[in-house]
């Protein structure tokens, strides 16, 4: 069982395994998933050369940068680049985000839709391009 705390404008603020203990703030819910913590966590997972949930320095060079995503389930993802939304068409629930190699700065990779997905662990990437 995972329990997923919502705040007031019921996007995803977090999830854990137990609400033991858990004081909700003002305007917060809790709901109930009937799924492991573990599975819950891998509904997407953003990664960089293998690498989640960390910060990835790449060298500046010609070319892109591949993100793999990973949704199981999905056909297609909404991720925030930055500020900008891009839709990731998914196969078997996997699929590329390509991001340029030879511009320097940061990549900040999340999820669109913080009412399906929480922007936090595995589901957030930055990738910064250093030269």
């Amino acid at each position: 069982m995972t329990v997923v705390i919502r705040n007031n404008s019921m996007e995803i603020k977090t999830f854990m395994e137990s609400a033991l203990g858990y004081v909700p703030e003002p305007g917060e819910t809790l709901e109930e998933v009937a799924l492991p913590f573990a599975e819950y966590a891998r509904r997407l997972r953003l990664s960089v050369d293998g690498r989640s949930g960390e910060t990835i320095q790449v060298p500046l060079s010609p070319g892109t940068i591949t993100v793999r995503v990973e949704c199981p389930g999905e056909d297609s993802v909404s991720l925030r680049v930055n500020d900008e939304v891009k839709e990731v068409a998914l196969a078997d629930g996997l699929g590329n985000l390509a991001l340029p190699g030879d511009v320097p700065g940061r990549y900040v990779i999340a999820p669109a839709d913080l009412v399906k997905f929480c922007a936090a662990g595995e589901a957030v990437s930055v990738v910064e391009v250093v030269g």
